[in-house]
């Protein structure tokens, strides 16, 4: 099943609902080229609303950091947000939560821009 990527805007804010599998190939390269194609518009705060996300293996967790990578080097801010409770704790194992804002809700995410 591929990554399906819906992308909208409020207030200079892009939100992005992923909903698939986040995983090596075209799923998680095609995230990536989505957010070098935002940042490359001049957009800055990208929200990821991972909700109907029900798998990440590895390659995934990579976009994951290097989309968080390009958007601080554009002194932009992305936020995670509906994380799972898998994701989560795979975010946790591998180290990783602690660099990325997470929010509860897509509400929440916007309004910490």
């Amino acid at each position: 099943m591929p990554l399906e990527i819906t992308q909208r805007e409020t207030n200079g804010i892009y939100l992005l609902a992923l909903k698939g599998r986040l995983v090596l190939g075209e799923e998680s390269s095609g995230l990536v080229t989505v957010i070098d194609d935002l940042l490359a518009s001049g957009a800055t705060r990208i929200v990821v609303n991972l909700e109907q996300v029900h798998y990440v293996d590895s390659a995934g967790l990579g976009a994951l950091i290097e989309m968080h990578r390009k958007t601080k080097a554009k002194g932009g801010g992305l936020r995670l947000c509906h994380l799972g409770p898998k994701l989560r704790q795979a975010l946790e194992m591998a180290r990783l939560l602690p660099i990325f804002e997470t929010c509860p809700s897509e509400t929440a995410a916007v309004a910490s821009f």
